[in-house]
């Protein structure tokens, strides 16, 4: 049976998506980096100017050669802002004639064609593509020690999963489809969770002031992590701890470094009660200030210091928000401006 034309289109972007993976080297330089696919950084690599605007009447546009560049948005949020670079991307890339894109949507794979754009259809598959391989998700799901058959199913652990990917939640739950990692009802059941309520849980009844602000939950398994988000996220750590032998997180460090500490509790084992088990240690923050910083804990005995390979913690915080007019962050950077 023939593709339709489509399907077709979508293929033919995947692939493309897929080329410029391979050409960029991303797929190492994202595993062994920050874990998120950095589509302005991309788009610098490829000498394609790339400029923020307070658009109105569209969230992002490709001009063609000779003119050649993109331009995205400051009026989203950064979840928008990358979809949207990423589908200009596509455009530039499949050699498409330029584009004034009014509305852009994450949608599913089993989207509606009908009567569509194929340079927007194709666009829209090379920017979920090129944003949310499958390689990517294999590589946040083991470096999680996530499951198939019970992490997977819970739509906490897939909004953890798209705050790492720096994507959408309904992305996120697309791709799980289209990567032939879950089947179309258990993501048509995920898709439909309210974020409202996950964050509350996550916060231990704290939301952060921003409706659109995340609440991030990590574990050792982050220890060297760089977070991307708002300045409004909270931020939810899980350590073990050892409380019979006197061993504590430091968590009293967060004021020092610009956190405000909302909750703090520990979790012990109660079935069956084990006397003398490590606890968990639940605490959450707000950021004071967001921005660029880091996260350092040592877990010590209180009346201890200096001990050789006390237990540590450490992830580095990139609160930031959406990007604002002008270069991209990564492009000031490069140019040695100041942020």
């Amino acid at each position: 049976m023939a593709r339709s034309p489509a399907a077709a289109a979508r293929l033919e972007a995947v692939a493309a998506a897929n080329r410029l993976h391979a050409d960029l080297d991303l797929r190492r330089r994202v595993t062994e980096g920050q874990g998120f696919v950095d589509v302005f950084e991309a788009i610098g690599d490829l000498d394609i100017p790339l400029v923020f605007k307070p658009l109105d009447s569209a969230l992002g546009l490709c001009l063609p050669a000779p003119l050649r560049g993109i331009m995205v948005t400051t009026r989203r949020g950064l979840h928008i802002q990358r979809f949207t670079a990423a589908h200009e991307l596509g455009h530039d890339t499949l050699g498409h004639e330029g584009s004034v894109d009014q509305e852009i949507l994450e949608r599913g794979p089993n989207s509606p064609t009908d009567g569509r754009d194929l340079h927007e259809v194709a666009a829209e598959a090379f920017a979920a593509e090129f944003l949310l391989p499958r390689w990517l998700y294999r590589h946040h799901i083991q470096a999680q020690g996530w499951t198939l058959a019970h992490d997977l199913r819970r739509p906490e652990t897939i909004y953890q999963l798209s705050l790492r990917m720096v994507a959408s939640y309904e992305a996120t739950c697309w791709g799980l489809l289209s990567h032939q990692i879950l089947p179309y009802e258990q993501v048509r059941e995920l898709s439909r969770v309210k974020l409202g309520d996950l964050k509350v849980g996550l916060g231990e009844g704290h939301k952060p002031r921003d409706s659109w602000a995340d609440v991030w939950k990590v574990t050792e398994r982050d220890h060297g992590a760089t977070l991307v988000g708002n300045p409004d996220d909270l931020l939810r750590i899980e350590l073990d701890e050892s409380p019979s032998s006197g061993q504590r997180w430091g968590v009293e460090a967060l004021g020092d470094q610009d956190w405000e500490l909302l909750a703090d509790r520990s979790q012990f084992q109660t079935s069956p009660v084990l006397y003398g088990a490590p606890s968990r240690r639940v605490v959450v923050a707000r950021p004071l200030h967001g921005g660029l910083g880091r996260v350092a804990l040592n877990e010590r005995q209180p009346w201890a210091t200096g001990l050789p390979n006390a237990p540590s913690f450490e992830i580095a915080i990139a609160l930031q928000g959406p990007e604002q007019p002008g270069l991209s962050r990564i492009d000031r950077q490069r140019l040695g401006l100041n942020q």
